[in-house]
């Protein structure tokens, strides 16, 4: 297994700078501690996601870490401040060379998986060599946990559209109402797709008729 990123280890030691445990940090952020372990112990991106970024800057502002310090950890410098914590990310983001693709499916309250964006990117993340050259790519995070241990929620994904779908390939599947979700494909029929989850493990049959689209995931593993 890969190690895990700088991200993770520098956010390890944020947080005992401010001296909080893993549990304190997670019941903070009303997750289960596996699902804050997997982001100093097995996390291997580039950057935090965002939103993670600014709740743990939230956080720990108040026990002397500061707020610059823990939005660099997401790739956001300190020339950018968010209000109650000095870091503010702003509305109408644009892309940078740095960080050019869009993030198209954001969660929302009280939803069990996530919407896909109206309108523009709300935010831009750091595009992976594999997806160089394609102009429609886009990025989403994952939301609950029924996708674990392959994929944890506020990961982002990597989303190829170019890529045909395959059996066992996992998926991004956008519903006619907006709502999005991601398991893995099995197979697929003119009225019909059957897809499967990890937790708890069970197949997804859905009518056809209420799938927009089927976005091809390119994960880590997965070739370009």
């Amino acid at each position: 297994m890969s190690e895990i990123s700088e991200a993770a280890r520098q956010l390890k030691a944020l947080r005992e700078q401010a001296g909080l445990s893993m549990r304190v940090v997670a019941d903070s952020l009303g997750w289960r501690l596996t699902k804050y372990q997997h982001y100093e112990d097995r996390y291997r991106r580039r950057f935090l996601p965002i939103e993670l970024a600014r709740h743990l800057a939230d956080l720990f502002s108040p026990h002397g870490v500061s707020p610059a310090d823990v939005m660099l950890l997401a790739g956001v410098g300190a020339d950018r401040s968010l209000p109650g914590s000095g870091v503010i990310i702003r509305d109408g983001v644009q892309p940078t060379p740095q960080r050019d693709l869009p993030v198209t499916g954001a969660v929302r309250g009280g939803s069990t998986g996530f919407y896909f964006n109206d309108g523009d990117p709300k935010e831009y993340v750091e595009r992976p060599a594999s997806l160089a050259g394609s102009t429609n790519a886009f990025a989403l995070y994952v939301d609950g946990d029924s996708m674990e241990p392959r994929y944890y929620a506020g990961e982002i994904l990597y989303v190829n559209p170019n890529r045909p779908l395959t059996k066992n390939c996992f998926v991004a599947v956008e519903l006619t109402d907006g709502r999005g979700m991601i398991k893995q494909f099995l197979r697929r029929s003119d009225d019909q797709v059957v897809l499967h989850q990890f937790n708890p493990a069970k197949d997804i049959k859905l009518a056809a008729k209420d799938i927009k689209n089927i976005y091809r995931i390119v994960a880590a593993g997965e070739g370009s």
